[in-house]
């Protein structure tokens, strides 16, 4: 096992990250929801919104994220003890 392990680069180009169709409706309910503020408590209103859906996406990520990562170490793992066995 005297093999070294290259390290790959995964371009971000190839990365799928378009808006689906209802990121796009949902864009399109809070710009309505803005548009049609009278005050600033309705804006509030909608910044938190907006504030709670970010926190959502980014959690989901990373949990993504972080699944991905055990899924390639236990790869990993069964690769080497593959090899050394």
């Amino acid at each position: 096992m005297s093999e070294e392990f290259a390290i790959i680069e995964v371009p971000f180009e190839e990365l799928d990250i378009s808006k689906t169709m209802e990121d796009e409706f949902l864009e399109a309910r809070i710009n309505k929801e803005i548009d049609a503020a009278t005050n600033v408590d309705e804006l509030r209103e909608a910044a938190k919104k907006l504030v709670q859906i970010a926190t959502a996406r980014q959690a989901a990520i990373r949990g993504l994220c972080k699944r991905l990562v055990q899924y390639e170490t236990m790869a990993l793992q069964g690769f080497l003890n593959d090899e050394t066995t």
